[in-house]
């Protein structure tokens, strides 16, 4: 069988992100910027995409991987419920650290939190996930991708994602960016970032 393309994009910006908090696996609507940063998703693949009802589109079951899921397809001209979700795609469980900033995270976990300076990919956050048990999860997602796919989302989980397909060492995966005004196309082994602005007539 063919490498599939796989077109990646993360969720557009909700109020967590603003306020520098952890999601995890919690949730916080998109706001205005991230309903046009996943609008401006929709318009970049409809440049990039020639027959989108050809493609897939499987997102994490994550409201804020949903609610960005669904924009781009309004935007592409495809119904809602071609949405395919796969709990593969959630991002990493941070635990009880979900809904805090990383100020209040050291104040309250200074040990775990040093744990996790220490050695990244292998810290199991209290109560949730390590990257290890990240990558698990969505490399079993990318062995048994099928045609080619949008791919819709989260910041952490996407940049296992990414570094997995490009065959990168765990502490280049860490030190992926996790941008939410870009798309990755994943084909035949290598992974290109294409930015919003690359649209014709995009500021």
């Amino acid at each position: 069988m063919s490498d599939p393309t796989l077109y990646l994009l993360r969720h557009g910006e909700t109020e967590f992100n603003v306020e520098g908090r952890y999601q995890g696996q919690r949730d916080s609507p998109l706001t205005p910027r991230g309903r046009d940063q996943a609008r401006r998703h929709g318009a970049l693949l409809k440049t990039l995409i020639v027959e989108p009802e050809a493609w897939r589109v499987v997102a994490s079951p994550l409201g804020r991987a949903m609610a960005t899921a669904r924009i781009v397809c309004a935007a592409l001209g495809l119904p809602e419920d071609a949405i395919e979700t796969d709990a593969r795609l959630k991002e990493m469980a941070f635990g009880e650290w979900e809904g805090l900033t990383p100020a209040e995270i050291q104040a309250r976990h200074p040990e775990a939190w040093a744990a996790r300076c220490a050695d990244r990919w292998h810290h199991l956050r209290p109560g949730g996930e390590s990257y290890a048990l990240l990558a698990a999860r969505v490399g079993a997602f990318l062995r048994d991708a099928q045609g080619d796919a949008i791919v819709v989302g989260h910041g952490g989980a996407g940049r296992v994602l990414r570094g997995l397909y490009g065959r990168l060492s765990e502490d280049q995966i860490v030190a992926l960016d996790e941008p939410q005004d870009a798309i990755f196309r994943l084909t035949q082994g290598t992974v290109a970032r294409i930015d919003h602005d690359e649209v014709e007539g995009g500021d």
